[in-house]
Parts: C-alpha cells; sequence; structure tokens
C-alpha cells in the first residue's frame, strides 16, 4: 500500500524480505505471520482514520470462524477512505474501505462475500508466501517484527504496493469464500453480485474501484464463482436426496 499517494494504494508484500542467510524459502512461522501484519497495521492506522463496523466485524467474525484457521486474530476495521477496497494483512488483520461500504449498502451477503475472499487470502498464506519467496530482498525480519526503526517500518509499509495475487491465489480464495459463506449460514451469492457490480462500474470507467489492482476481477472468474456455487448447491440436494 503507498501510504500517501492519491489516496491508499495496496502494499506489495513481494518487496518484502525475511533477511535470513542463503537463497532457499524459508516458512513464516505462525507468530511472525501475526507480528508481520500487526506492524503494518499499525502503520497503516497512524496514517488513516480507522473505525469498528459492528456489520463488518460480526460477518468478519463469523467467517473467520468457519476458516482453516480459526485461531488467529483476526480484526476487522474500516479505513475512511471512499475507494471500493478491501485487504488483509498475515496473521488477521482485514480492512474494508468505506467507499466498498457505501457501494455494497445494506446487501450484507455482498459485503461478506469480500471479507469472505479477504479471509481467504489469509487462512491459504498468500501474502505469507509472497514474503517468503522473496527473501533476497534483504529486509531482515527483525524490522518487521519490532527490531527495526519507525522510519524502517514505514518504509516497509510504504513498499507493501500493488499487491497482486496470481490467478491461482484468487481462484483458492474464491473457493474459500464460496465454502466460507456456506459454512457460515449466509448465501455465497453475494460475491458474484460484487463481481457483477465491479464489472458495471468499471464498464462506465469508474475511478473508485482501487480493488481491482490487486485483484482482478475478470466476467470468467464472476462465472467460476457462480458455477461453484451451482456445483455446492447441486451436490448438497443429492446428499439429502440420498439421506431420505
Amino acid at each position: 500500500m503507498r501510504i500517501r499517494r492519491c489516496g491508499l494504494h495496496f502494499l506489495t508484500l513481494a518487496t518484502l524480505a525475511v533477511g535470513v542467510s542463503g537463497c532457499g524459502v524459508t516458512r513464516l512461522s505462525r507468530s511472525e505471520e501475526i507480528q508481520i501484519g500487526q506492524q503494518v497495521s499499525r502503520e497503516i492506522e497512524s496514517q488513516y482514520r480507522t473505525y469498528e463496523n459492528p456489520t463488518v466485524s460480526r460477518l468478519g467474525q463469523r467467517l473467520a470462524a468457519v476458516s482453516e484457521r480459526p485461531d488467529l486474530p483476526y480484526r476487522f476495521r474500516v479505513i475512511n477512505r471512499p475507494e471500493i477496497n478491501a485487504v488483509s494483512l498475515p496473521g488477521g488483520p482485514v480492512y474494508v474501505f468505506e467507499g466498498l461500504l457505501h457501494a455494497t449498502g445494506d446487501d450484507d451477503q455482498m459485503l461478506a462475500g469480500v471479507i469472505a475472499h479477504e479471509i481467504g487470502h489469509i487462512a491459504k498464506r498468500h501474502a505469507a508466501q509472497q514474503i517468503e519467496r522473496s527473501q533476497w530482498y534483504g529486509i531482515g525480519i527483525e524490522v518487521l517484527t519490532g527490531g527495526g526503526s519507525a522510519r524502517d517500518i514505514a518504509t516497509i509499509a510504504a513498499n507493501l504496493q500493488l499487491l497482486h495475487y496470481s490467478r491461482k491465489q484468487e481462484y483458492e480464495a474464491d473457493t474459500e469464500a464460496v465454502r466460507y459463506t456456506r459454512a457460515a449460514g449466509l448465501n455465497p451469492s453475494g460475491l458474484v453480485r460484487f463481481f457483477d457490480l465491479l464489472l458495471q462500474r468499471q464498464k462506465r470507467g469508474d475511478t473508485t474501484i482501487a480493488w481491482l489492482r490487486t485483484h482482478p476481477t475478470t466476467e470468467a472468474r464472476r462465472n467460476r464463482v457462480a458455477q461453484l456455487i451451482q456445483e455446492q448447491s447441486a451436490r448438497e440436494t443429492t446428499s439429502a436426496t440420498a439421506v431420505r
């Protein structure tokens, strides 16, 4: 996330490094993931006004509880920015932009789909994996876990810009979002409606859709999520029929 420029641009974790000797990939521990997320979270909140929203927190905790990593210290906050965006950090922090709340309106299922997608990135360790693969940049892990100066930490936060997940990672997060929303008793079609909203606004040239910079949304991806939902519904119907 580029911390001060034209709005809030989200950090590319690919520029973070773990700073260990050698060139092999070292897996971040759970505590290191959490510390990285908390350190970057503090930097974000030192520069932008954030606040708790009861609906965001309620949906977030409900969805996190059914993820593969329910024991992480999830924290859900709103950033007072007009962009349509959401971001997750390693180890649990999730931020929803005020613009996203306005765009989804009173459609909690749509909002839940986006939050579930971000939780999917955390549960699948997508940002952590990018850090692990970027060790050659040489930024020491101590900077991220309290050993660095305030300037170092601000530099790291500034470099967490334009986190581009791979298509495989986006598909994984979409799949998890469908699964989490179902498991939490919510309607997974909210994510499809969110994709529809983004695609419609994109066609109109809406410049507030920051989510598209880090989560490329295509019609094929939207259709894939719709197909996943249809297939899961069919399996559930078949299972229910077989039990009778």
